[in-house]
């Protein structure tokens, strides 16, 4: 199983999924990453004394770091928030970044979408994509092409994996300029 954080993982760059699940190399936890989570655990903090406003919803109930697992969709995750109005359901995602959601982003709400429907047999039409540093929130609708695509790639990443098999690196070269991995990836240097 994977996670929704991977697929964001597998729009940055797929051989990164590749070595951390099938080969022995570790990236170290960098100091961006750290922190990324430690701005992570103050909004949460800070979330809980808020209003749903930002979200455009006048009530709901709150949950935070949903736990779910769906071997149907063959995903798990924990879910930054949940929130619940009613018969729908909307995962929230708070993120360190300047930079607006990009696809990747997108998928990985979108599968907190599909595993809320999985397991709370639910409809969960859209999520909220919130920057903690821009403090800007974005909605992002779950539409049959996203849907579509996160499934896909779920399936894709799965394949790859179960396969053992190296996929093609990141088209985007600059991107393997800063990563940790790039000695692995003869191909590209």
């Amino acid at each position: 199983m994977i996670t929704p954080a991977e697929l964001r993982q597998y729009h940055y760059c797929p051989r990164i999924l590749f070595y951390e699940r099938c080969t022995p190399v570790r990236r170290r936890e960098t100091r961006r990453m750290q922190y990324g989570r430690e701005a992570h655990d103050a909004e949460t903090a800070l979330e809980r004394q808020r209003s749903l406003q930002r979200y455009g919803l006048h009530e709901g109930k709150r949950e935070f770091n949903v736990r779910m697992l769906s071997t149907r969709l063959e995903l798990n995750g924990i879910a930054d928030l949940v929130v619940t109005v009613g018969a729908e359901i909307y995962p929230v995602e708070f993120k360190d970044s300047t930079r607006e959601p990009d696809l990747g982003h997108q998928m990985q709400l979108c599968a907190y979408g599909l595993l809320l429907e999985a397991t709370r047999e639910t409809h969960s039409p859209r999520g909220y994509w919130h920057s903690t540093r821009t403090r800007e929130t974005h909605v992002i609708e779950f539409s049959n092409q996203l849907r579509k695509r996160t499934l896909n790639a779920i399936q894709d990443i799965n394949a790859f994996i179960k396969a053992e098999r190296c996929p093609a690196p990141t088209p985007q070269v600059a991107k393997c300029l800063e990563c940790e991995l790039r000695n692995f990836c003869g191909d590209v240097f």
